[in-house]
C-alpha cells in the first residue's frame, strides 16, 4: 500500500512539474527574445554537428519554433518535431518549407511520456535547451539511447552549473527570484555527472563546443542579442574551432551510440 501512494504521489508530481514547464515554454515570445544568443549558437553548432553524420530521420525534443532543425530538412530527409509548448509547435508549422510538411511528423508531447515505433529508430536525435528542465537526466537519456539507433548520433546542450559562469548565473538567479520567484527549480548539472551518464548509456562523445554569454545583470539593457553574440563568439568562435573552452559553461555535444 505504501509502494502504490508513493509512485501515485511521484506521479503527480511529475505531472505538476511538467505543467508548469509547460506553461513557462508556451510564453513563445519572452523566451525567444530572452535566449536569442544561445539559440543563434544552437543553430549554427547543430548545423555544423548534423553535416558530419548521416542520418535521414531526426528527432528534434524540445524543438522551440522549429528554427534550429527545420533548415536541415531536405526532400529526402524526415523530421519529428516534438515540443510541450503547443504555441511553439504553431510557430515551427508555420516554418515547414512548402513542398516539405509530407516530410515532418508534429507531437505535442513529453519526450518521457511519448511512445515510439520501436522498429523504427531514428538516426539523429537532437535536444538543446530541455536537460534542465527534466525530470530526471538519467532517465530521459536512457529512453533517448532507447530510441536512437546503434551507430547513430545525438546532439545535445546542457549547462555545467558548476562552472565560475555558471555559478554566478545561479547566484544572480536568487536574487531575480527574490522578487519574482521560478515556477520550479531547474537541474543543476555538472559536466562530470553529464559526462558519466552519456557513458552509461554507451554514448561516445565526438566533438563538443563550449561557450558562455555575458555575465552581467542588465546586459540585454546595454547591448542588442547581436552584439552579444559577436562578442561571444569572438572569444569562443565556434564548434570547428572553439577558443577558450574552458571559459564556457553551456555545452553543446555530438555522440555516437555504441
Amino acid at each position: 500500500m505504501n509502494s502504490e501512494i508513493s509512485s501515485a504521489t511521484s506521479r503527480l508530481q511529475t505531472k505538476a512539474h511538467n505543467d508548469r514547464v509547460r506553461e513557462v515554454f508556451e510564453n513563445t515570445s519572452h523566451y525567444l527574445r530572452t535566449r536569442r544568443v544561445d539559440i543563434l549558437f544552437r543553430m549554427e553548432s547543430v548545423r555544423a554537428f548534423a553535416e558530419k553524420v548521416q542520418w535521414q530521420h531526426m528527432l528534434d525534443i524540445g524543438c522551440g519554433d522549429g528554427s534550429i532543425s527545420l533548415p536541415l530538412l531536405t526532400s529526402s530527409r524526415h523530421l519529428t518535431l516534438m515540443d510541450l509548448s503547443a504555441s511553439m509547435l504553431r510557430l515551427a508549422q508555420d516554418r515547414i518549407p512548402k513542398g516539405l510538411a509530407g516530410n515532418v511528423v508534429i507531437r505535442n508531447e513529453n519526450f518521457s511520456e511519448a511512445v515510439f515505433d520501436d522498429s523504427v529508430p531514428f538516426d539523429l536525435i537532437v535536444t538543446v535547451g530541455v536537460m534542465a528542465h527534466v525530470n530526471s537526466a538519467d532517465a530521459f537519456l536512457a529512453k533517448i539511447r532507447r530510441h536512437l539507433r546503434p551507430g547513430g548520433s545525438l546532439i545535445i546542450e546542457f549547462t555545467d552549473s558548476r562552472h565560475i559562469v555558471g555559478r554566478v548565473g545561479r547566484f544572480m538567479g536568487r536574487i531575480k527570484e527574490r522578487l519574482a520567484p521560478a515556477r520550479y527549480e531547474t537541474n543543476k548539472l555538472a559536466s562530470g555527472e553529464v559526462v558519466a551518464l552519456f557513458e552509461k548509456h554507451q554514448l561516445r562523445l565526438v566533438s563538443t563546443f563550449r561557450y558562455a554569454r555575458i555575465p552581467l545583470p542588465g546586459i540585454d539593457k546595454i547591448l542588442s542579442h547581436r552584439v552579444q553574440y559577436l562578442i561571444v563568439r569572438r572569444i569562443f568562435n565556434n564548434c570547428c574551432k572553439n577558443t577558450n573552452a574552458q571559459l564556457g559553461n553551456e555545452y553543446i555535444c555530438l555522440l555516437a551510440a555504441e
